[in-house]
């Protein structure tokens, strides 16, 4: 799916929600307000009837013994009152019969075993006759000798009419908001979008081997910074595709003078050596063709010792001394006392007295490159530990410190050229992932084991066991 329709439908589904729920709240709460009001004032009615039904009842001496014989003329008394003419009631006797009722809808047993001298009750029901919905209430009438009950419905019909009309208004204007949206969020996004699709291009281009390509820059936002970071990388790119073709360029001048360097000394000893073997030369040619193959070899023997000084990253055979470990660690912790302090960092020295045969400047070159990530991976305030002991394969050299840890995942990679486990701190601080590379390399001329122990947060360990170098 475009980054487009993405945008516009997530839009979409916000303004949905946030309107639709809005809404719901907005008619719900207003209904519900309505029908309090509607609840309130059919209590109220009734009250006000309990009251007068009780005054008429007191003033003609009616009780529960005696309703039944006055039952007729306490009717008559009500219809020609024109408060109680103008309202629709009940009135129960406590064994279910009607005393006087004008009302068309059923009684509610429920609602009135509900009700006593203290509390009244109401119910919302639906009359299965007409479908009104009625908002039926009941009270007590309070006799000398008893009570009696009454009902009184309210049609509240209107209020449930009302809130289905505005939740159909609230679907239309939901609709007719949705499909105006969708319109203007789809343009504003295509837009947005259009110096991604313009980026988009570019680096399709970049990948198909047009390396001079490059992304417009509009504005000064985030596209437009990413804009820019792309064209930095496409002129990183082609740099470097023009450095590799210039290596492979100067590889294959290198080649083909190498070639042409072993060529000519292989021409003439294959050629005086032919002379020596099918000719009878005498003592003078002889000594003079001897010579021509003497010099064109030694040539050969420096020419390999060349190459091989070239594949030995800045060595070539190492000169194997006596090497104080004891003294060669005391000299690396004072080098990197400086570097510690200014980082608030005790750095301490437990070295034991130990001799092995190896390179004191790359030995000296393994404990700077440890003592240096020690400092790097530790954010100040902490302490860096230098131990050394002599073992029965040579010499053990162990780096603590106690900074940020590398994660498990990454303790097999961190020996690979070039590779670190936090970029961008690592450039910060200098660093171009070689060294741990570089360490192992001097380790293993030395016949050595590298080991890293590792927590995240808690810091880590590098111990280096040396073997020292082999006699010739």
């Amino acid at each position: 799916m475009k980054f487009a329709w993405k945008v516009t439908l997530a839009t979409l589904c916000i303004l949905l929600l946030s309107i639709s729920v809005g809404s719901y709240l907005l008619i719900s709460i207003s209904f519900q307000s309505a029908l309090e009001r509607e609840i309130a004032m059919a209590q109220e009615e009734l009250q006000m009837l309990r009251l007068s039904y009780e005054a008429v009842c007191d003033a003609r001496g009616v009780t529960l013994e005696n309703i039944g014989q006055r039952s007729r003329s306490l009717a008559r008394t009500l219809e020609d009152t024109a408060y109680f003419r103008d309202h629709q009631l009940r009135v129960t006797a406590p064994s279910g019969e009607y005393v006087y009722s004008t009302l068309d809808s059923p009684s509610d047993q429920e609602l009135l075993e509900q009700v006593d001298r203290r509390s009244s009750g109401y119910v919302l029901r639906k009359d299965r006759q007409t479908g009104r919905l009625l908002l039926h209430c009941a009270g007590p009438v309070v006799l000398p000798d008893g009570i009696l009950y009454m009902e009184t419905a309210r049609d509240v019909s209107r209020l449930f009419t009302d809130r289905e009309t505005h939740y159909q208004v609230y679907r239309w204007i939901v609709l007719l908001v949705v499909g105006a949206s969708s319109a203007v969020m789809f343009a504003l996004s295509y837009w947005l979008t259009a110096p991604i699709r313009s980026l988009t291009r570019a680096a399709g281009q970049l990948a198909q081997g047009d390396y001079s390509t490059r992304a417009r820059v509009i504005g000064g936002d985030e596209i437009g910074e990413l804009a820019g970071n792309f064209n930095h990388m496409a002129d990183a790119i082609e740099r470097n595709i023009q450095d590799l073709e210039d290596a492979a360029r100067r590889q294959e001048d290198f080649t083909g003078s190498f070639v042409h360097e072993l060529k000519t000394p292989l021409t003439s000893i294959i050629g005086y050596a032919d002379m020596l073997r099918s000719r009878d030369l005498g003592e003078d040619m002889r000594f003079k063709a001897a010579s021509y193959i003497f010099s064109e070899g030694k040539r050969l023997e420096n020419l390999s010792l060349s190459l091989m000084s070239l594949l030995v990253v800045g060595h070539g055979e190492i000169d194997a001394k006596a090497v104080n470990m004891r003294k060669l660690c005391a000299e690396a912790s004072r080098i990197s006392q400086p570097a510690m302090k200014a980082k608030n960092l005790s750095l301490i020295l437990r070295a034991e007295d130990g001799v092995i045969q190896g390179d004191a400047a790359l030995l000296q070159t393994l404990l700077q490159n440890l003592l240096d990530n020690a400092r790097k991976a530790t954010d100040g305030g902490g302490q860096v530990v230098l131990a050394g002991r002599k073992t029965e394969e040579g010499y053990q050299v162990t780096v603590a410190d106690q900074g940020r840890g590398i994660p498990a995942g990454e303790l097999s990679k961190i020996t690979e050229p070039f590779y670190m486990v936090d970029k961008s701190r690592s450039r910060a601080e200098g660093g171009a992932g070689l060294g741990l590379a570089l360490c192992k390399q001097i380790t293993e001329l030395h016949r050595g084991q590298m080991r890293f122990e590792s927590k995240e947060g808690r810091g880590t360990i590098v111990t280096v066991t040396l073997g020292g170098v082999a006699d010739a």
